[in-house]
């Protein structure tokens, strides 16, 4: 199966999205297509084509101003990454959770740290939405690259005051 990706904006710049057969496996915001596609050769050990999905894109984009479904390929990961990445997929937009509150959901209550570190290596940030996570006391925490942008997604959504 051919890796591809696709390129979307959002308000913290480029998303681009690798998939395969309309599964999407990674998504990075990246100012540049060449340190994508490295990316994607040391996490999944191919380089991706441009290719641009038109039926794909118009889910992706769905996906960015609501809460659409997508396919994402989850198999290299453990029944808790998957559970929780699953979990976190559908927190609708606009809301939040924290961490300890996912770790309940996917029957691990007491394991907030262990889905924060599934947050800190979600391989799909934004369409799976890891910024929609707090801490506990609803401070929205860190994020990677830069913890600035989980604030900016959570005020467009609605989550927190702008």
């Amino acid at each position: 199966m051919t890796l591809s990706y696709l390129v979307t904006e959002t308000s913290a710049g480029p998303l681009f999205v690798a998939y395969r057969e309309r599964q999407i496996c990674m998504s990075m915001l990246a100012s540049d297509a060449e340190h994508f596609r490295s990316e994607c050769h040391r996490r999944l050990g191919d380089r991706p084509d441009a290719a641009d999905d038109s039926i794909l894109r118009r889910k992706v984009d769905a996906r960015l101003l609501g809460d659409h479904p997508l396919d994402f390929d989850l198999s290299p990961y453990t029944d808790f990454q998957r559970s929780v990445l699953q979990a976190v997929a559908a927190i609708p937009r606009g809301q939040v959770r924290s961490y300890g509150d996912v770790a309940a959901e996917v029957d691990h209550p007491g394991a907030a740290r262990a889905v924060g570190e599934v947050m800190r290596t979600n391989p799909i940030p934004v369409l799976i939405p890891c910024h929609r996570v707090v801490r506990a006391g609803g401070a929205p925490g860190n994020y990677s690259p830069r913890p600035e942008i989980k604030r900016q997604f959570l005020i467009e959504e609605g989550a927190l005051p702008g």
